[in-house]
């Protein structure tokens, strides 16, 4: 099949035989410490052997106060590692490379049941999230909480690696921590952490270089970048394309082994087909050779090739669609090669 869609490419120290990548959804299957269930194994089971050549596994929160809702999967402590491992096993069991998404919630806090007395959501000032729907007034970040986040993400990538995942993604997107760090809208800080696109991405470079430093060269670190506060289609406001881009080229810069596309405080529902399409272009053109990934409502092989022919990125992610038929990616595949056939 000579369709770029299924055509190797090396991403860091990953060689991955096509260039579809299971995209990060999460699932709320975790125990209330955690842990992960029959359920969190059976869906992740049901990944590996879908035939994409990467899955990115759900967000796992680097702190029990950093999850977004109360069963989450958690990276926070070593007794994780050999529940983490029987989920890993699955991958190397069916050849496909997986990494781990690691994040921190901050102030986009989505259970009651987690607002316990005493107990504030932590974020870079004191201002309701934009898309929380909670009353959730969060308790602004000292500097020294913010010198020890950047560790809890480190030692949350090192237990990742310790039970059997290539490498992480750090999640930069929707709104969560990091996010709310590179968007004037949750972002008001005076200090070192605040004002313009450089200091507001200050927080992402330190768990970066943190996250890099302590893992080997045979370990994946790569970015979620949310790239506006705003869909493609609307009013731009918040966090902008440029500042983004920026953002981009640094951590090109730093070396990162892949940067994959969302938005920002607009989340990730857009309407059509790879709709973050043009956002994935834009971070396309100033990063060079560091491979992009473009998720957002993809669903049919002409879009997935398209993106790929055109140059938009590098590889396409599935979200939803994985989710709602696991053999998508062996359909592309069938379809593929009858097109090749009848040619």
């Amino acid at each position: 099949m000579s369709n770029v869609l299924w055509q190797p490419i090396q991403v860091g120290p990953m060689e991955l035989k096509n260039r579809v990548v299971s995209a990060p959804i999460a699932t709320n299957t975790s125990t209330k410490d955690g842990l992960p269930t029959a359920d969190t194994l059976d869906i992740n089971e049901k990944l590996a052997e879908s035939g994409v050549a990467l899955s990115i596994v759900e967000h796992h929160a680097v702190h029990k106060d950093g999850r977004t809702r109360l069963r989450q999967l958690l990276l926070d402590r070593d007794e994780v590692i050999p529940y983490q491992q029987k989920l890993t096993e699955l991958y190397h069991t069916n050849g496909c490379n997986v990494v781990v998404q690691i994040n921190h919630a901050g102030s986009l806090v989505q259970d009651e049941e987690m607002m316990v007395e005493d107990w504030a959501p932590v974020a870079p000032s004191a201002l309701r999230h934009p898309r929380c729907s909670l009353y959730v007034m969060p308790r602004p970040l000292k500097t020294e909480e913010i010198s020890h986040l950047v560790e809890l993400y480190a030692e949350a990538a090192a237990r990742a690696v310790r039970a059997g995942y290539g490498g992480v993604e750090i999640h930069a997107c929707h709104g969560y921590l990091i996010g709310q760090f590179l968007s004037p809208l949750t972002n008001q800080r005076k200090d070192r952490y605040g004002g313009d696109i450089k200091n507001r991405a200050r927080f992402l470079f330190e768990v970066y270089e943190a996250v890099r430093g302590l893992l080997s060269d045979e370990h994946v670190v790569a970015v979620r970048l949310g790239v506006a506060d705003s869909m493609p289609n609307e009013e731009p406001r918040g966090l902008t394309i440029e500042d983004s881009k920026w953002v981009a080229k640094e951590l090109a810069a730093m070396e990162v082994d892949f940067i994959d596309i969302s938005g920002n405080h607009c989340g990730y529902d857009g309407e059509g087909e790879g709709y973050f399409a043009d956002y994935a272009l834009a971070i396309k053109d100033v990063v060079g050779d560091t491979p992009v990934v473009c998720t957002g409502g993809i669903t049919k092989l002409s879009t997935a090739r398209t993106l790929l022919e055109k140059g938009s990125c590098d590889l396409v992610g599935l979200g939803r669609a994985l989710r709602r038929n696991y053999k998508i990616v062996r359909e592309w595949e069938a379809k593929s090669r009858e097109d090749l056939h009848q040619r």
